[in-house]
């Protein structure tokens, strides 16, 4: 019995054998190399991104609360050291300091929250830094 050979389309060099045989197309019977490897090599998979989910307002109100605990709570400086900040940067913290925060909450106490969490969570990177 003769069997045809045609160009394989996938690689040129190497001819494919039609051949009527009792061998399935999808078997696992074949032991070919080309049935092991990946046949989408060339297709780099995308990761995968999580759902995006919505926040409640529960979410958001525990959030608001963790925030506020953290940096709108009145601090008592003992030893004041005056910092120089754009006008901008004043009317941004001055206008959530107010609105969000409860009564006694300042720039002043707002802006020394923020630069001790920034020194706190940096601090670390900071020394190593400094070593350089």
């Amino acid at each position: 019995m003769k069997s045809d050979t045609t160009p394989n389309p996938v690689d040129p060099a190497m001819p494919v054998n039609i051949d009527n045989s009792d061998v399935a197309v999808n078997s696992n019977d074949r032991n070919t190399p080309d049935n092991t490897a990946n046949l989408f090599n060339d297709e780099q998979t995308a990761p995968t991104q999580p759902k995006q989910q919505r926040v409640g307002i529960k979410q958001r109100k525990l959030e608001f609360g963790e925030y506020k605990e953290t940096y709108l709570i009145p601090v008592k400086i003992v030893k004041r050291h005056s910092l120089n900040i754009s006008d901008a940067t004043w009317e941004r913290l001055e206008r959530y300091a107010r609105i969000l925060g409860d009564r006694g909450a300042n720039v002043g106490s707002y802006a020394e929250r923020i630069i001790c969490e920034h020194l706190d969570l940096f601090g670390d990177d900071l020394e190593a830094w400094r070593k350089l």
